[in-house]
């Protein structure tokens, strides 16, 4: 947990707004992830049926979404 000092106080209490910066990093955690099965299924349905654009598409989507999860993280990491 970080300094309170390392904290601006902005929607009230000290505790208030450690739980809205952890409510955000969830949400966004949930979206990448809905973004990486989207990758993934594309994938897949790409290989299945032969067609290497959709393919190579679904893998780009899995890569950029790990890419924002890995950001996300260090962020997270940082503000704690």
């Amino acid at each position: 947990m970080a300094h309170p000092g390392a904290w601006k106080l902005v929607y009230g209490p000290h505790h208030a707004v450690v739980w809205e910066v952890k409510e955000m990093a969830a949400g966004k955690k949930a979206k990448n992830m809905t973004k990486k099965s989207k990758g993934k299924m594309k994938e897949s349905t790409g290989e299945a049926v032969g067609n290497e654009s959709l393919r190579a598409k679904g893998a780009r989507e899995q890569m950029a979404s790990d890419a924002k999860q890995t950001a996300q993280k260090a962020k997270d990491t940082l503000k704690h």
